[in-house]
Protein backbone atom coordinates (compact mmCIF):
# COMPACT_ATOMS: atom_id res chain seq x y z
CA UNK A 1 0.00 0.00 0.00
CA UNK A 2 1.29 3.51 -0.76
CA UNK A 3 2.26 5.69 2.21
CA UNK A 4 1.66 9.31 3.14
CA UNK A 5 4.85 10.38 1.38
CA UNK A 6 3.35 9.22 -1.93
CA UNK A 7 0.35 11.56 -1.71
CA UNK A 8 1.92 14.70 -3.18
CA UNK A 9 3.17 13.00 -6.33
CA UNK A 10 -0.19 11.36 -6.89
CA UNK A 11 -2.11 14.61 -6.38
CA UNK A 12 0.27 16.46 -8.67
CA UNK A 13 -0.23 13.84 -11.38
CA UNK A 14 -4.00 14.13 -10.93
CA UNK A 15 -3.97 17.84 -11.80
CA UNK A 16 -5.17 19.07 -8.40
CA UNK A 17 -2.09 21.27 -8.12
CA UNK A 18 -3.06 23.05 -11.34
CA UNK A 19 -6.36 24.12 -9.79
CA UNK A 20 -4.82 25.21 -6.49
CA UNK A 21 -2.00 27.12 -8.20
CA UNK A 22 -4.57 29.36 -9.90
CA UNK A 23 -5.06 31.31 -6.68
CA UNK A 24 -2.75 33.93 -5.17
CA UNK A 25 0.29 32.34 -3.50
CA UNK A 26 0.63 35.35 -1.18
CA UNK A 27 -2.90 35.19 0.20
CA UNK A 28 -4.06 31.59 0.78
CA UNK A 29 -7.85 31.78 1.07
CA UNK A 30 -9.37 28.31 0.60
CA UNK A 31 -12.61 29.56 2.17
CA UNK A 32 -13.04 31.82 -0.88
CA UNK A 33 -12.49 29.08 -3.47
CA UNK A 34 -15.87 27.23 -3.55
CA UNK A 35 -17.39 29.52 -6.25
CA UNK A 36 -14.81 28.08 -8.66
CA UNK A 37 -15.74 24.47 -7.99
CA UNK A 38 -17.94 24.11 -11.08
CA UNK A 39 -15.01 25.05 -13.32
CA UNK A 40 -13.02 22.05 -12.15
CA UNK A 41 -13.08 18.92 -14.36
CA UNK A 42 -15.52 16.33 -13.01
CA UNK A 43 -12.72 13.86 -12.28
CA UNK A 44 -11.09 16.34 -9.87
CA UNK A 45 -14.11 17.50 -7.91
CA UNK A 46 -13.95 14.83 -5.24
CA UNK A 47 -10.31 15.79 -4.55
CA UNK A 48 -11.11 19.50 -4.54
CA UNK A 49 -14.01 18.90 -2.16
CA UNK A 50 -11.87 16.87 0.24
CA UNK A 51 -8.56 18.72 0.24
CA UNK A 52 -9.40 22.31 -0.77
CA UNK A 53 -12.87 22.74 0.73
CA UNK A 54 -12.69 20.33 3.67
CA UNK A 55 -15.99 18.72 2.68
CA UNK A 56 -17.10 15.22 3.54
CA UNK A 57 -16.80 12.95 0.51
CA UNK A 58 -17.88 9.44 -0.36
CA UNK A 59 -14.59 7.53 -0.39
CA UNK A 60 -15.95 5.26 -3.13
CA UNK A 61 -15.73 8.22 -5.50
CA UNK A 62 -11.98 8.59 -5.04
CA UNK A 63 -9.81 7.78 -8.06
CA UNK A 64 -8.60 4.19 -7.88
CA UNK A 65 -5.00 5.27 -7.38
CA UNK A 66 -6.04 7.21 -4.24
CA UNK A 67 -8.32 4.69 -2.58
CA UNK A 68 -5.63 4.04 0.02
CA UNK A 69 -5.95 7.52 1.58
CA UNK A 70 -9.13 6.49 3.44
CA UNK A 71 -6.79 4.37 5.57
CA UNK A 72 -3.62 6.46 5.64
CA UNK A 73 -5.10 9.91 6.33
CA UNK A 74 -7.02 8.79 9.46
CA UNK A 75 -3.93 6.87 10.56
CA UNK A 76 -1.97 10.13 10.31
CA UNK A 77 -4.63 11.92 12.37
CA UNK A 78 -5.68 14.38 9.66
CA UNK A 79 -8.98 12.79 8.59
CA UNK A 80 -11.98 10.83 9.84
CA UNK A 81 -13.33 7.79 7.97
CA UNK A 82 -16.53 6.01 9.01
CA UNK A 83 -16.31 3.17 6.53
CA UNK A 84 -17.87 5.19 3.73
CA UNK A 85 -17.37 8.92 4.21
CA UNK A 86 -14.01 10.66 4.50
CA UNK A 87 -13.35 14.20 5.79
CA UNK A 88 -10.33 16.17 6.97
CA UNK A 89 -10.33 16.96 10.70
CA UNK A 90 -10.48 20.24 12.62
CA UNK A 91 -11.00 22.54 9.64
CA UNK A 92 -7.82 21.37 7.93
CA UNK A 93 -7.06 21.95 4.26
CA UNK A 94 -4.19 20.72 2.10
CA UNK A 95 -2.40 23.73 0.62
CA UNK A 96 0.60 23.87 -1.76
CA UNK A 97 3.12 26.60 -0.91
CA UNK A 98 6.28 27.19 -2.95
CA UNK A 99 6.80 23.57 -3.86
CA UNK A 100 5.75 22.09 -0.51
CA UNK A 101 2.31 20.79 0.46
CA UNK A 102 1.00 20.98 3.99
CA UNK A 103 -2.09 20.35 6.03
CA UNK A 104 -3.07 23.55 7.82
CA UNK A 105 -5.96 25.76 8.87
CA UNK A 106 -6.57 28.67 6.46
CA UNK A 107 -7.46 32.23 7.49
CA UNK A 108 -11.02 32.46 8.77
CA UNK A 109 -11.14 28.88 10.05
CA UNK A 110 -9.58 29.48 13.48
CA UNK A 111 -6.12 29.94 14.94
CA UNK A 112 -5.25 26.28 15.44
CA UNK A 113 -2.69 25.07 12.83
CA UNK A 114 -3.02 28.48 11.20
CA UNK A 115 -1.30 29.38 7.94
CA UNK A 116 -1.86 32.86 6.53
CA UNK A 117 -0.36 35.87 4.82
CA UNK A 118 2.12 36.40 7.66
CA UNK A 119 3.43 32.85 7.29
CA UNK A 120 4.03 33.34 3.56
CA UNK A 121 5.55 36.79 4.03
CA UNK A 122 8.09 35.50 6.55
CA UNK A 123 8.95 32.52 4.35
CA UNK A 124 9.79 34.80 1.42
CA UNK A 125 12.45 36.57 3.50
CA UNK A 126 14.33 33.40 4.38
CA UNK A 127 17.04 31.65 2.40
CA UNK A 128 19.48 29.70 4.57
CA UNK A 129 22.99 28.93 3.41
CA UNK A 130 23.53 25.50 1.91
CA UNK A 131 25.27 23.98 4.92
CA UNK A 132 23.36 25.89 7.58
CA UNK A 133 21.63 24.59 10.66
CA UNK A 134 18.22 26.14 11.27
CA UNK A 135 15.98 26.51 14.30
CA UNK A 136 12.30 27.14 13.54
CA UNK A 137 10.59 28.40 16.70
CA UNK A 138 6.82 28.48 17.14
CA UNK A 139 6.74 26.21 14.12
CA UNK A 140 3.00 25.64 13.94
CA UNK A 141 2.18 23.39 11.00
CA UNK A 142 5.82 23.56 9.89
CA UNK A 143 5.88 25.85 6.86
CA UNK A 144 9.17 27.61 7.69
CA UNK A 145 10.93 24.33 8.41
CA UNK A 146 9.65 22.80 5.17
CA UNK A 147 10.83 25.84 3.23
CA UNK A 148 14.27 25.88 4.84
CA UNK A 149 14.74 22.19 4.00
CA UNK A 150 15.23 23.20 0.39
CA UNK A 151 18.44 25.02 1.33
CA UNK A 152 19.83 24.09 4.74
CA UNK A 153 21.59 20.98 5.98
CA UNK A 154 19.50 20.36 9.09
CA UNK A 155 16.38 21.95 10.57
CA UNK A 156 15.01 21.66 14.09
CA UNK A 157 11.42 22.79 14.53
CA UNK A 158 10.08 23.57 18.01
CA UNK A 159 6.41 23.98 18.87
CA UNK A 160 4.65 24.09 22.25
CA UNK A 161 1.21 22.85 21.19
CA UNK A 162 1.07 19.05 21.06
CA UNK A 163 -1.51 18.90 18.25
CA UNK A 164 0.56 21.29 16.14
CA UNK A 165 3.66 19.17 16.76
CA UNK A 166 1.85 16.09 15.47
CA UNK A 167 0.61 17.97 12.41
CA UNK A 168 4.06 19.35 11.65
CA UNK A 169 5.45 15.82 11.79
CA UNK A 170 2.74 14.70 9.36
CA UNK A 171 3.74 17.51 7.00
CA UNK A 172 7.39 16.53 7.25
CA UNK A 173 6.48 12.95 6.29
CA UNK A 174 4.14 14.19 3.57
CA UNK A 175 7.06 16.02 1.95
CA UNK A 176 9.53 13.17 2.57
CA UNK A 177 11.83 15.33 4.68
CA UNK A 178 12.28 13.11 7.73
CA UNK A 179 16.04 12.99 7.15
CA UNK A 180 16.38 16.79 7.32
CA UNK A 181 13.76 18.00 9.83
CA UNK A 182 13.28 17.14 13.51
CA UNK A 183 10.09 18.38 15.19
CA UNK A 184 10.30 18.78 18.97
CA UNK A 185 7.66 19.73 21.51
CA UNK A 186 8.59 22.38 24.03
CA UNK A 187 8.64 26.03 24.97
CA UNK A 188 10.87 28.25 22.84
CA UNK A 189 14.58 27.38 23.27
CA UNK A 190 14.05 24.83 26.05
CA UNK A 191 14.27 21.65 23.90
CA UNK A 192 17.50 22.85 22.23
CA UNK A 193 19.23 24.31 25.28
CA UNK A 194 22.98 24.52 24.72
CA UNK A 195 22.81 24.20 20.93
CA UNK A 196 23.66 26.92 18.41
CA UNK A 197 22.19 27.54 14.97
CA UNK A 198 23.21 29.49 11.90
CA UNK A 199 19.66 30.70 11.40
CA UNK A 200 16.76 31.15 13.81
CA UNK A 201 13.33 31.67 12.28
CA UNK A 202 10.17 32.45 14.24
CA UNK A 203 6.55 33.29 13.59
CA UNK A 204 5.62 33.70 17.26
CA UNK A 205 2.25 34.50 18.82
CA UNK A 206 1.78 38.18 17.97
CA UNK A 207 -1.85 39.03 18.66
CA UNK A 208 -2.14 41.82 21.23
CA UNK A 209 -4.51 40.73 24.00
CA UNK A 210 -5.49 43.01 26.90
CA UNK A 211 -4.56 41.99 30.43
CA UNK A 212 -7.48 40.56 32.35
CA UNK A 213 -9.04 38.52 29.56
CA UNK A 214 -9.02 34.71 29.73
CA UNK A 215 -5.84 33.26 28.29
CA UNK A 216 -5.79 32.77 24.54
CA UNK A 217 -4.13 29.38 24.07
CA UNK A 218 -2.90 30.13 20.55
CA UNK A 219 -1.65 33.46 19.21
CA UNK A 220 -1.43 35.36 22.53
CA UNK A 221 1.26 38.03 22.16
CA UNK A 222 0.70 39.84 25.45
CA UNK A 223 -0.79 43.30 25.84
CA UNK A 224 1.38 44.81 23.10
CA UNK A 225 1.79 41.77 20.83
CA UNK A 226 5.55 41.61 21.50
CA UNK A 227 5.76 39.29 24.51
CA UNK A 228 6.88 36.17 22.63
CA UNK A 229 9.08 38.18 20.29
CA UNK A 230 10.98 39.69 23.21
CA UNK A 231 11.49 36.23 24.71
CA UNK A 232 13.06 35.09 21.46
CA UNK A 233 15.36 38.11 21.31
CA UNK A 234 16.42 37.29 24.86
CA UNK A 235 17.43 33.77 23.85
CA UNK A 236 19.32 34.65 20.68
CA UNK A 237 22.74 35.43 22.22
CA UNK A 238 23.22 31.80 23.23
CA UNK A 239 21.26 30.17 20.37
CA UNK A 240 22.91 31.94 17.42
CA UNK A 241 26.24 30.80 16.04
CA UNK A 242 28.89 33.58 15.90
CA UNK A 243 27.90 34.57 12.36
CA UNK A 244 24.26 33.56 12.69
CA UNK A 245 21.17 35.67 12.21
CA UNK A 246 17.49 35.54 13.09
CA UNK A 247 14.35 36.43 11.16
CA UNK A 248 11.16 37.11 13.10
CA UNK A 249 7.74 38.46 12.31
CA UNK A 250 5.95 40.68 14.82
CA UNK A 251 3.16 43.14 15.50
CA UNK A 252 3.29 45.92 18.06
CA UNK A 253 0.45 47.90 19.61
CA UNK A 254 1.95 51.35 20.05
CA UNK A 255 1.74 55.02 19.13
CA UNK A 256 1.44 56.46 15.62
CA UNK A 257 5.15 57.31 15.44
CA UNK A 258 6.37 53.96 16.79
CA UNK A 259 8.29 55.57 19.66
CA UNK A 260 7.22 52.70 21.92
CA UNK A 261 8.44 50.10 19.42
CA UNK A 262 11.77 51.84 18.94
CA UNK A 263 12.35 52.07 22.71
CA UNK A 264 11.37 48.43 23.21
CA UNK A 265 13.80 47.22 20.56
CA UNK A 266 16.56 49.54 21.75
CA UNK A 267 16.35 48.05 25.23
CA UNK A 268 16.40 44.50 23.86
CA UNK A 269 19.33 45.21 21.54
CA UNK A 270 21.41 46.83 24.27
CA UNK A 271 20.58 44.23 26.91
CA UNK A 272 21.26 41.21 24.69
CA UNK A 273 24.09 42.67 22.58
CA UNK A 274 22.23 42.42 19.30
CA UNK A 275 22.01 44.49 16.16
CA UNK A 276 18.38 44.62 15.06
CA UNK A 277 16.82 45.81 11.82
CA UNK A 278 13.06 46.32 12.07
CA UNK A 279 11.14 46.76 8.81
CA UNK A 280 7.63 48.14 9.34
CA UNK A 281 5.48 47.23 6.33
CA UNK A 282 2.10 48.51 7.48
CA UNK A 283 0.19 50.10 10.34
CA UNK A 284 -3.47 50.00 11.28
CA UNK A 285 -5.22 52.74 13.22
CA UNK A 286 -7.02 50.99 16.04
CA UNK A 287 -10.52 52.38 16.10
CA UNK A 288 -10.27 53.62 12.52
CA UNK A 289 -12.99 53.48 9.90
CA UNK A 290 -11.82 50.13 8.50
CA UNK A 291 -13.03 48.35 11.63
CA UNK A 292 -9.75 46.51 12.21
CA UNK A 293 -9.98 46.77 16.01
CA UNK A 294 -13.53 45.46 16.01
CA UNK A 295 -12.59 42.53 13.76
CA UNK A 296 -9.61 41.64 15.94
CA UNK A 297 -11.67 41.81 19.14
CA UNK A 298 -14.35 39.64 17.55
CA UNK A 299 -11.78 36.99 16.55
CA UNK A 300 -10.32 36.92 20.06
CA UNK A 301 -13.80 36.74 21.62
CA UNK A 302 -14.59 33.75 19.43
CA UNK A 303 -11.43 31.91 20.49
CA UNK A 304 -11.87 32.52 24.23
CA UNK A 305 -15.66 32.15 24.30
CA UNK A 306 -16.38 35.67 25.55
CA UNK A 307 -18.89 38.33 24.59
CA UNK A 308 -17.44 40.42 21.69
CA UNK A 309 -18.60 43.71 23.22
CA UNK A 310 -16.83 42.90 26.50
CA UNK A 311 -13.62 42.04 24.66
CA UNK A 312 -13.82 45.19 22.55
CA UNK A 313 -14.32 47.29 25.68
CA UNK A 314 -11.26 45.63 27.24
CA UNK A 315 -9.17 46.55 24.20
CA UNK A 316 -10.32 50.16 24.27
CA UNK A 317 -9.63 50.55 27.98
CA UNK A 318 -6.21 48.91 27.71
CA UNK A 319 -5.27 51.13 24.78
CA UNK A 320 -6.47 54.22 26.63
CA UNK A 321 -4.32 53.41 29.65
CA UNK A 322 -1.25 52.69 27.52
CA UNK A 323 -1.89 55.53 25.07
CA UNK A 324 -1.71 53.07 22.22
CA UNK A 325 -3.41 54.09 19.00
CA UNK A 326 -1.93 51.99 16.20
CA UNK A 327 -0.88 48.43 15.44
CA UNK A 328 2.36 48.08 13.47
CA UNK A 329 3.24 45.01 11.42
CA UNK A 330 6.94 44.36 11.05
CA UNK A 331 9.81 41.99 10.40
CA UNK A 332 12.95 41.76 12.50
CA UNK A 333 16.41 40.65 11.48
CA UNK A 334 18.83 40.25 14.39
CA UNK A 335 22.43 39.14 14.85
CA UNK A 336 25.21 39.46 17.40
CA UNK A 337 26.24 43.09 17.69
CA UNK A 338 26.69 46.22 19.73
CA UNK A 339 23.08 47.19 20.43
CA UNK A 340 22.30 49.05 17.21
CA UNK A 341 18.66 49.38 16.11
CA UNK A 342 17.65 50.37 12.59
CA UNK A 343 13.97 51.10 12.01
CA UNK A 344 13.00 51.00 8.34
CA UNK A 345 9.54 52.44 7.66
CA UNK A 346 8.14 50.99 4.43
CA UNK A 347 4.54 52.03 5.04
CA UNK A 348 2.57 53.72 2.30
CA UNK A 349 -0.87 55.34 2.78
CA UNK A 350 -2.33 53.67 -0.31
CA UNK A 351 -1.28 50.14 0.56
CA UNK A 352 -4.10 47.71 1.30
CA UNK A 353 -1.79 44.93 2.43
CA UNK A 354 -0.77 44.05 5.97
CA UNK A 355 2.35 41.95 5.46
CA UNK A 356 3.23 43.23 1.98
CA UNK A 357 3.24 46.65 0.36
CA UNK A 358 0.50 46.90 -2.22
Amino acid sequence: MPALGDLIETLTDSGLGEFLASFSPLHPRPLDWPPYRDRVPDRLRVLVDLFAFGAEIDARELPQELGWISVELPRAGVAIFDGRNLQLTAGLRLVPVAGRWLFCTPPGAGLSHYLGDDSIALMLRIQPKANATVLDLCSGSGLQALHCAGFARRITAVERNRDAVELARVNVTLNRLEEKIDVLQGDMFEPVDGRQFDLVVANPPLLPVPDGLPDLSIGHGGYDGMRACCRILEGLPTALSPSGRAHLIASCLADADNHYLRDLLATAAKTHHLDITATVVSMKEMGGADGYLEAMASAVAREIGQDPDRVLAAYREDMRQRRATHLSFLFLMARHGSGRVELVDMRTPTSQGVWHIG
